[in-house]
C-alpha cells in the first residue's frame, strides 16, 4: 500500500479508537444516527484498504459529517488527515497549516523522485520543527 493512503488508514483508525472513548460513541447503546455514522466509517476503511479509486470522495463526506455533527470532537483529528483527504475538508485548515503541508508535498514529492524512503508522520514532525515555523502557527 502506498504510504499515504497507509498514512490515511492509520490515522483514520486512530481517530475511530479515540472517538470510542467519548460521548455519544463511548455509550453502551447508541442512537441510529451513531450507529448510520460508524458503518459509514467501517466501510470507509474497507475501501481505503482495497485502495478504491474513489475512496477519498467517501473520506471527505465522512470527516465532513463528524465535524458538522460532532464538533466537540474535532480537535481528536489529526490535521494532516484533513490535507490528504481533501476536497471540503481543505476549508476547515488555517492558511499557516495549508503552507506546512504545500511544503510537505513539495518534500514527499522530492523524496518520492528520489526514490528515498520515508515516513510521513516524521517528515511532518520536521516541518513542525523547523525554526522558519512559529509554533504559534502551528495549532
Amino acid at each position: 500500500m502506498e504510504s499515504r493512503t497507509q498514512y490515511i488508514l492509520d490515522a483514520f483508525a486512530d481517530l475511530r479508537q479515540r472517538i470510542a472513548e467519548h460521548a455519544p460513541f463511548n455509550q453502551s447503546d447508541l442512537a441510529e444516527e451513531e450507529v448510520d455514522f460508524l458503518e459509514k466509517w467501517d466501510l470507509l476503511t474497507q475501501k481505503i484498504q482495497a485502495n478504491t479509486h474513489d475512496y477519498s470522495f467517501d473520506a471527505q463526506e465522512v470527516l465532513s459529517r463528524f465535524i458538522r455533527c460532532y464538533a466537540n470532537l474535532v480537535p481528536l483529528i489529526k490535521r494532516e488527515l484533513l490535507w490528504f483527504v481533501g476536497g471540503e475538508c481543505l476549508h476547515f485548515l488555517g492558511d499557516e497549516e495549508i503552507t506546512l503541508y504545500q511544503q510537505l508535498e513539495d518534500r514527499l514529492y522530492e523524496l518520492d523522485r528520489q526514490n528515498k524512503a520515508y515516513e510521513i508522520s516524521v517528515e511532518i514532525n520536521n516541518l513542525r520543527n523547523k525554526p522558519d515555523l512559529q509554533p504559534q502557527q502551528l495549532h
